[in-house]
């Protein structure tokens, strides 16, 4: 049986994909239209290309990220180890992130959920539930 803050993180890590998508697909779309709106202010196609394949590679990347985030969580709700590592891979590089931040009160919130899910997830009773170990059992020390 999973734990709950288990499934909270897991329904917390698709979130974060959903919304991060949303982003992706908005600078996908407005991208587009930027680049348009740069070709007539500069009457020239330089500047027209830059901004489009940006917009299109931004929009990409995040993409990719939101399917990522949606991936760590399925494996998270699934206890598979994979999906434990990538949530903490995401959730120290959100920290980094938010660092520069941390005056603001929303970085500062999103930053202690990052480190909450951490600290959670490197604990040992939690790594052995990923492993699919029984976590009664003692830990046993090497001879």
């Amino acid at each position: 049986m999973r734990p709950l803050p288990v499934a909270l993180i897991g329904y917390y890590q698709i979130l974060r994909g959903l919304i991060s998508g949303l982003f992706g697909l908005s600078i996908l779309a407005f991208g587009g239209l930027t680049a348009k709106l740069a070709s007539l202010a500069a009457e020239g196609n330089a500047m027209q290309r830059f901004l489009s394949s940006f917009g299109h590679i931004a929009g990409l990347i995040v993409l990719v990220a939101a399917a990522l985030h949606i991936a760590a969580g399925y494996g998270v709700l699934e206890m598979q180890n994979w999906g434990r590592w990538l949530t903490l891979l995401f959730s120290a590089a959100g920290l980094v992130i938010l660092l520069p931040f941390l005056h603001g009160f929303f970085p500062m919130i999103f930053a202690l959920i990052n480190a909450a899910i951490i600290i959670y997830l490197v604990l040992p009773a939690t790594k052995r539930a990923f492993r699919g170990e029984d976590s009664d059992k003692p830990i046993r020390m090497a001879a």
